[in-house]
């Protein structure tokens, strides 16, 4: 039944693609042979093959030559500043270029990629995610400057075995005070893996890392609070409004818990994924690619072989968890402003190539992360490993389309290493939400000033407001009945799936010198 469902959506896939490919890459001349130069970044196994297919594959329809430049995610903003500070200086510069969806105000508020409004109907804008394409515009204004490619979709990931193990149900984290509950609970069970290593229930990032805002958000969001507020073009901080402190309590409460994430404060997020593909952390808010990577052999860089692959993992709907909005970020693709304007008219048709649907689902199953069509995200939700992802775009929110929040988002950063250092050497409690309300005061005044405004009460109206919302006690509900005897170990589909070939491999090895013997015996008779 599983097989014929992902024929038949493999037959859907195909219908949609052929349908849409009607916006092939426009006719160019072969005299306009002059070589267009992509930068991309490193999105994950298999992204930069699956983007030199694609390139071949439209220098093969158009003759146009495509060298692709791979930025490593943590350079990236700073080398394409200082691409576009200096283009002269830059042999390869690009004339299409991969941007975080953040990132897009800002460079085209500086002048540094192209409006593409003229390409709207070409691409046809209508089919984007249209919170994803909300980053593609400067604030409220309608001019369009990137097209977005992929979603990155922030979920709550489980370890299955280890989570029906403990017979947990999604209720029993279905609000904070339940979710704060259960942790503590299984952190006291002391859950253990299959090779009975102590297993972490949560962890958040509190050691020099770079995902704090992504970690901050649903907790503030979920509360109705959020970083800013922007009315009219005009935006003002709210780190200090009441809802947002809500969250960011409850954010600051799991942080500095020891028991709740006990390795938060010595960890980046990088470090809490591999912690749980070695199935030693129940929980995990990440991103979607770490579906596509079970499918990758160890030799490739996957994680076919790893413990969570053996485990199997599931995403838990934001519907009936803690976390009822999350982040969903990307990236978009863009055509620079500066370089050869001799080659716009090509860099516009590889541009469109990159974002027919056909390329574009191509390039998205290949790296694991949802595409930004809406058309291709109705069928990835047939795929029950996808779904709830799909599901959780409906109260997806993304960061504020402005100018301002690359600097902004600096400042969150810090805040969230700023947060976690100090729980590493404040054990007071008392010392520690005057402390953090220290650090968020701080964080407020930067966030304004970079916006231009100015805070019109006192600072100390501002501690006492902040301390008061981090001194809250929070209520814990934990759950009854929790197991913490493991069920057997699950036997992976890999390795199901690798014995069959070597079966059917085997059984072949065997059938063909008996089919030989019983041919010649025959023909001799």
């Amino acid at each position: 039944m599983i097989l014929l469902t992902r024929h038949i959506v493999r037959a859907v896939v195909a219908v949609a693609l052929v349908a849409t490919a009607a916006f092939a890459v426009p006719e160019l001349s072969r005299a306009d042979v002059d070589t267009l130069h992509l930068w991309m970044m490193d999105n994950g196994l298999g992204s930069q093959k699956a983007v030199k297919k694609l390139v071949k594959k439209y220098h093969r329809d158009t003759g146009v030559p495509v060298e692709v430049r791979v930025l490593n995610w943590g350079e990236a903003y700073d080398a394409i500043t200082k691409a576009f500070a200096h283009p002269d200086s830059v042999p390869d510069f690009p004339d299409i270029i991969q941007l975080g969806s953040t990132w897009v105000p800002h460079f085209a508020s500086a002048g540094n990629i192209r409006p593409l409004d003229s390409l709207i109907a070409q691409v046809d804008s209508s089919r984007f995610y249209a919170e994803a394409f909300r980053a593609s515009h400067v604030g409220s204004g309608a001019t369009v400057y990137s097209f977005p490619w992929f979603l990155d979709v922030r979920a709550l990931f489980a370890n299955e075995w280890l989570w029906h193990t403990l017979g947990i149900e999604e209720d029993d984290i279905s609000s904070y005070s339940k979710f704060m509950g259960a942790l503590r609970a299984i952190n006291r069970g002391e859950l253990k893996n299959s090779e009975m290593k102590r297993v972490a229930p949560f962890a958040l990032p509190g050691h020099e890392d770079w995902t704090g805002p992504q970690q901050m958000a649903p907790f503030i969001w979920n509360f109705g609070g959020d970083f800013l507020n922007c009315k009219q073009g005009v935006c003002q901080s709210t780190l200090l409004d009441t809802k947002t402190l809500d969250g960011l309590a409850v954010y600051a409460a799991i942080l500095g818990d020891d028991e709740l994430t006990p390795n938060s404060l010595h960890e980046n997020s990088q470090q809490n994924v591999v912690r749980f593909i070695n199935s030693e952390l129940l929980l995990h808010y990440g991103t979607s690619e770490l579906i596509r990577q079970l499918e990758y052999p160890e030799e490739a860089g996957g994680l076919r072989s790893s413990a969570i692959a053996d485990d199997g993992i599931i995403v838990l709907p934001f519907a009936s968890s803690s976390f009822r909005s999350t982040f969903v970020g990307g990236s978009h693709l863009a055509l620079t402003a500066g370089g050869d304007s001799a080659k716009f008219v090509s860099a516009q048709s590889l541009l469109a190539f990159l974002l027919r649907t056909d390329n574009l689902d191509a390039y998205c199953r290949a790296v694991g992360f949802l595409p930004a069509d809406r058309g291709l995200i109705s069928i990835w939700n047939q795929d029950r490993r996808y779904s709830q992802l799909v599901q959780s775009l409906e109260n997806g929110k993304s960061f504020p389309n402005i100018p301002e929040w690359g600097a902004i988002e600096g400042v969150l950063v810090k805040l969230a290493n700023d947060m976690g250092a100090m729980f590493a050497v404040t054990e007071d409690k008392a010392t520690r939400n005057h402390e953090l309300a220290k650090l968020l005061v701080q964080a407020h005044l930067k966030v304004t000033e970079i916006l231009g405004q100015k805070e019109t009460e006192s600072e100390d109206a501002l501690l006492s407001r902040a301390e008061k919302a981090f001194s809250t006690e929070i209520q814990e509900i934990e759950p009854e009945d929790l197991r913490f005897e493991p069920l057997p170990s699950p036997f992976p589909l890999w390795r199901i799936i690798d014995f069959a070939v070597v079966i059917v491999i085997a059984l072949v090895i065997i059938a063909i010198p008996v089919f030989l013997i019983i041919y010649l015996v025959r023909r001799k008779k």
